[in-house]
C-alpha cells in the first residue's frame, strides 16, 4: 500500500487546507452579512450542483482515466482558490462571487471524489480496501478538528489571503504526490459488461447516443443488482437522517445550554475525536471484522447513541457521549461501504456505477437539510405549544426544544430501522462472501 499512502497523503493534506479555507471563507460572510440564511445557502450552493453532475463525472473518470480526473479537479479547485485570493487582495471580493465559485467547487469535488474512489482498487488489494478506506474517513474528522483551529489562529495574526496561500500549497503538494505514484488503470471497458446493464449492445456511434448510454449505465447496473439497490436505500435512509441531525443538533445544543457557545464547541469537538478514534480503529482491525456487519452494526450504533440520544439526553455528559458514539461509528459504515462498493463492481465501471450511486444516495442530504428547520418550525413547534405533545415535553422539553428534540430523535429511529430492515436481506449478507462480480437481478 506504499503508492497508495503517498497518494492518501497528499490528499489528506490538501483536505485540511480545503477545509481551514472554507472555515475561513464561511467567517468571512458571516462578518460581511450576519446571515445564517445566506451561510446554509452556501453550503447548498456547494452540494446541489455537485450531486446533479455525478453521474456526468462518473463518465469522465471511465473515459479519462482516475489520476487524470483527480488532477484537473484539483487543477480547478486551485484556480478557484486563486481566484478568491485576487478579489480579495483587490478588495473586489463579495458574496455574490462566492456563490458562483461554490458551484464550481461543488462540481469539481464531485468528480474528484468519484475518481478518487474508483481509484482506490487500483492501488490497494482487496483485502486492504476496508483498511484503506478507514485511512480516507480520517480526513473528514480531522479537517473538523484541525480545520477551526488552524483557521483560527491563521485569522487571529494574519487575514484571508494567508488562510487562501495555505490551500494552494496544500492542492500543490497533493498533485505532485499522485503524480510521483504509478496508477495502473484499469483495462478496456469490454461489450460484456455493457450488454450485461443494457440489456444488448451499445447504440451505433453516434456521440450522442454514446453519451446517453454512458449515463445510464450506472442506474441500470445498480437496479439490476438487488443486493446493491439495498445497500443503497440504505444509505438514501442514513444520508438523510444525518443531514436532518447535522441541522438539528447545532441548534438543539443551543436551546438547552442556554445559548452556550462553550458547550457546543466542546461537543462538537469530542465528536470529530470520535471520528479520528473511529477511523484509526477501522484503519487497524477493520480488515478483520465482516464488512456487512461494519455496515449495519456502525448504522444502528451512530443511530441510537446519536441522533436519536442526543435528542433525549439533557445533561452536557450525555451529549458529549452521543457526538462521540455518532463520530466514530462513520467512519466504519462508511469504509466498509466503499469496500464492498470497490470490489463488487469491476474497476473498468466504476466511475460510473460511482457516479450513479452518488447522485441516488446523497440526493436526500440537501433534502434533509431542507426540510428539517420548516418542519421543526411550522408543524411541531405549534404542536408542542398548542398543548398537543404533552407525553412528549415531559421527555424532550417544550416548545421549540421539544420540537427539534423529538424531529432528531425520529431522524434517530428512521436510521436504526433502515439497518434492521437491510439486515434481513439475504444478498446483502452475501457481499461477505468472496468478491465477484454481481449477477444482475432477475
Amino acid at each position: 500500500m506504499r503508492g497508495f499512502s503517498l497518494v492518501w497523503a497528499g490528499q489528506f493534506l490538501s483536505v485540511i487546507g480545503s477545509g481551514t479555507a472554507w472555515f475561513a471563507v464561511t467567517l468571512w460572510v458571516w462578518g460581511e452579512s450576519g446571515s445564517a440564511t445566506l451561510f446554509a445557502l452556501l453550503t447548498l450552493f456547494s452540494l446541489a450542483p455537485g450531486l446533479a453532475v455525478a453521474p456526468v463525472a462518473g463518465v469522465v473518470v471511465d473515459r479519462c482515466g482516475r489520476r487524470a480526473a483527480i488532477l484537473v479537479g484539483d487543477t480547478v479547485l486551485a484556480a478557484t482558490s486563486c481566484t478568491v485570493l485576487v478579489l480579495y487582495l483587490n478588495g473586489g471580493l463579495e458574496i455574490w462571487h462566492l456563490y458562483v465559485i461554490a458551484v464550481v467547487e461543488g462540481v469539481m469535488e464531485s468528480l474528484h471524489m468519484v475518481a478518487y474512489s474508483a481509484l482506490v482498487p487500483l492501488l490497494v488489494p482487496e483485502a486492504g480496501l476496508v483498511r484503506a478506506n478507514g485511512m480516507i474517513s480520517l480526513a473528514g474528522p480531522g479537517s473538523e478538528i484541525l480545520a477551526p483551529a488552524l483557521g483560527g489562529v491563521l485569522l487571529r495574526v494574519a487575514d484571508l489571503s494567508v488562510v487562501l496561500a495555505l490551500d494552494l500549497f496544500t492542492f500543490g503538494f497533493a498533485v505532485l504526490t499522485l503524480l510521483a505514484v504509478r496508477v495502473p488503470e484499469p483495462g478496456p471497458d469490454r461489450a460484456a459488461g455493457r450488454r450485461d446493464a443494457r440489456g444488448g449492445p451499445r447504440e451505433g456511434p453516434r456521440p450522442w447516443s454514446v453519451l446517453r448510454a454512458d449515463l445510464a449505465f450506472g442506474f441500470l447496473y445498480i437496479a439490476r443488482r438487488r443486493g446493491l439497490w439495498t445497500l443503497l436505500a440504505l444509505f438514501f435512509v442514513l444520508n438523510l437522517s444525518g443531514a436532518v441531525s447535522y441541522a438539528l443538533t447545532t441548534p438543539l445544543l443551543m436551546l438547552r445550554s442556554g445559548d452556550d457557545p462553550a458547550v457546543l464547541g466542546a461537543v462538537l469537538a469530542v465528536g470529530g475525536a470520535g471520528g479520528v478514534a473511529g477511523a484509526l480503529v477501522v484503519g487497524a482491525v477493520g480488515a478483520r471484522v465482516g464488512r456487512v456487519p461494519l455496515v449495519l452494526g456502525g448504522t444502528a450504533v451512530g443511530s441510537a447513541a446519536g441522533p436519536l440520544l442526543m435528542g433525549i439526553a439533557q445533561t452536557p455528559w450525555l451529549w458529549a457521549a452521543s457526538a462521540f458514539a455518532a463520530g466514530a461509528a462513520l467512519p466504519a459504515v462508511n469504509s466498509a461501504y466503499q469496500a464492498i462498493w470497490q470490489a463488487r463492481v469491476p474497476t473498468q465501471v466504476q466511475g460510473r456505477v460511482f457516479g450513479a450511486r452518488r447522485l441516488l444516495a446523497q440526493s436526500s442530504l440537501p433534502l434533509g437539510l431542507l426540510v428539517a428547520g420548516p418542519v421543526v418550525d411550522h408543524l411541531l413547534t405549534p404542536l408542542f405549544e398548542n398543548g398537543g405533545a404533552e407525553a412528549a415535553s415531559g421527555l424532550l422539553g417544550e416548545g421549540r426544544t421539544g420540537a427539534t428534540a423529538l424531529l432528531l430523535g425520529i431522524a434517530g429511529l428512521a436510521g436504526l430501522a433502515a439497518a434492521l430492515l437491510a439486515a434481513a436481506s439475504p444478498r446483502l449478507r452475501r457481499f461477505d462472501e468472496p468478491a465477484r462480480e454481481d449477477a444482475p437481478s432477475r
